[in-house]
Formats: C-alpha cells, sequence, structure tokens
C-alpha cells in the first residue's frame, strides 16, 4: 500500500524518504472519480491544532490533472474540515511553484507566511520553472 501512495507523490516530490516522513502524521485521503471506486489521486493532512488543519500534499495521477478534479477534491476537504469544526486550512508549496500558487489564489486562498530554507531538507535539489525551490510558501484560507 506504502508503494502505491507513494507513487502518487512520486510524481511533484523525488525524495521518497520525506514522503515516508510525513505520511506518519496526520490523515491520507483518497481521490475518486465520481461514483467510482478508481483512485485518481491522493491528499494528505495533518491537525495543526484544534482550529487549525493543513493540506500538505494533493497529487492526482496525471492524466487527471487540469480537468477541474484537484479543484473539486480541495472543495470536498473544506467541507469535511468544517465538519469536523476546524476554522482554517493551511497549504504550503515551494517557493518557484508558480502554478501551485495561482492555483491556491484562485481557491480563495491568502499568503500567510514563509518556511526559509524548508526544501534544503531534501536530499536532490527540486527545481520547477526554472527555480530551484529553497522556501516553503504557506497560505491559509478560513473555513
Amino acid at each position: 500500500m506504502e508503494s502505491q501512495i507513494c507513487s502518487y507523490f512520486y510524481v511533484r516530490i523525488l525524495d521518497i524518504g520525506a514522503i515516508r516522513r510525513y505520511l506518519n502524521e496526520g490523515q491520507l485521503y483518497s481521490i475518486h472519480l465520481a461514483g467510482q471506486s478508481t483512485v485518481i489521486g491522493v491528499m494528505h493532512v495533518t491537525f495543526v491544532d484544534q482550529t487549525q488543519v493543513e493540506l500538505k500534499n494533493i497529487a492526482l495521477l496525471p492524466a487527471y490533472r487540469n480537468q477541474g478534479y484537484g479543484q473539486q477534491a480541495l472543495n470536498d476537504l473544506k467541507q469535511m474540515m468544517v465538519d469536523l469544526g476546524y476554522q482554517t486550512l493551511l497549504v504550503g508549496t515551494g517557493d518557484g511553484s508558480l502554478a501551485a500558487i495561482g492555483f491556491y489564489l484562485r481557491q480563495g486562498f491568502r499568503f500567510d507566511h514563509i518556511r526559509k530554507n524548508f526544501f534544503e531538507q531534501y536530499q536532490a535539489p527540486i527545481i520547477e520553472n526554472g527555480i530551484r525551490l529553497q522556501d516553503m510558501v504557506v497560505l491559509s484560507q478560513p473555513l
């Protein structure tokens, strides 16, 4: 099961060790096609405190990207967290992850803070859009 979960995240993060470390915390949710058992992605969240939850990762298989599935999964997650009593959803992404930052801003998130040097923990540099990731940009949204 772990190798299957890692295969979803592997398309976004090259350090499997880092994935394994944070899968032990929080909750993993699968993303399915409507009314089907087909898993097209996964989301992983951690519970920061009694009011805040953080989306650590959302990953869709390449064939299902840019079709609204990520947006729907995020909306479903927000409602689930509201139902559990959480008030704020946090999400972090790389400082060079321009598409992800744009996606979250379009979903109503606002810039919250920066986790300096976050990506130094990975064994190999992560490059996105020709930019070596260094800091994590954290965005937040009231639920």
